[in-house]
């Protein structure tokens, strides 16, 4: 299939359920909003730490005093960046992370079922743990493969695609499992996933050019276009015995 032709697919299903991909698009993106705001707040208490003394000692040419006080706005800075970077750390782990797969699932069952469920947006936190666990190494595996630069990061990404889908149907497999059927199936297919996503750019630009709000109304076709994607590839696992229904949760008759 081409890049067109998923997107073509995910313009029919956005027929019938944009205005709900929609809201739901919106929930998620405002909640990661109000994580970093908080996580820059944070970082900020340090930043704003009393100068008035480091002041008063440079002008009483008390440099020793001076130099302590300096030490103490760096200190505080240096503390509240580390709990900034915690807290963020945590966050993204215990809470986004679950968020990728629950918007995930909004679009994977709305190509099911013609019809959005906000609340499987919220799903995932039903099977938390499972969830929890295997969204940790994708996100360990990807961070640690970014630390060879930038591009061996983004190339295992796109290795790694199928895994937070994969949790929308089965959120209990086994994560070696889920890296396992992700890694093989997307052999030969990375490229397609990069030029899918690369083919948004022009949309998004548009929706900065139009006060950024356009960026909110564009989200949902990449989001339905990237769940084609998904159903392709999975197929394909399915039709080569990379995997079985069982791995997606299906029974198996």
């Amino acid at each position: 299939m081409s890049t067109s032709e998923f997107k073509i697919r995910a313009k029919s299903v956005l027929a019938k359920t944009y205005w709900m991909s929609f809201l739901a698009s919106l929930i998620y993106v405002l909640i990661q909003g109000a994580v970093t705001t908080l996580t820059s707040r944070i970082s900020s208490i340090g930043s704003g730490y009393d100068t008035t003394r480091f002041e008063a000692a440079l002008e009483n040419g008390n440099f020793e005093r001076a130099m302590e006080e300096l030490s103490k706005m760096q200190g505080a800075t240096g503390v509240m960046s580390i709990v900034s970077w915690i807290i963020s750390t945590c966050v993204t782990l215990f809470v986004l992370n679950v968020l990728i797969v629950g918007i995930n699932k909004v679009y994977v069952n709305a190509r099911k079922n013609l019809q959005v469920d906000i609340g499987d947006l919220f799903a995932p936190f039903k099977t938390y743990l499972p969830v929890v666990k295997t969204m940790f190494f994708h996100y360990l595996y990807i961070f640690l493969w970014s630390l060879l630069f930038i591009i061996p990061g983004i190339v295992k990404s796109y290795s790694y695609f199928m895994v937070p889908y994969i949790l929308t149907e089965n959120p209990n497999i086994e994560t070696k499992r889920a890296f396992e059927i992700s890694k093989t199936t997307m052999n030969g297919e990375k490229g397609n996933c990069f030029v899918l996503s690369l083919s948004f750019i022009g949309w998004y630009l548009l929706g900065v050019i139009c006060c950024c709000i356009g960026i909110y109304f564009v989200q949902p076709y990449f989001e339905a276009s990237k769940a084609e994607f998904y159903a392709y590839v999975k197929n394909k696992a399915l039709t080569t015995g990379i995997a079985t229904p069982a791995d997606f949760g299906e029974a198996v008759a």
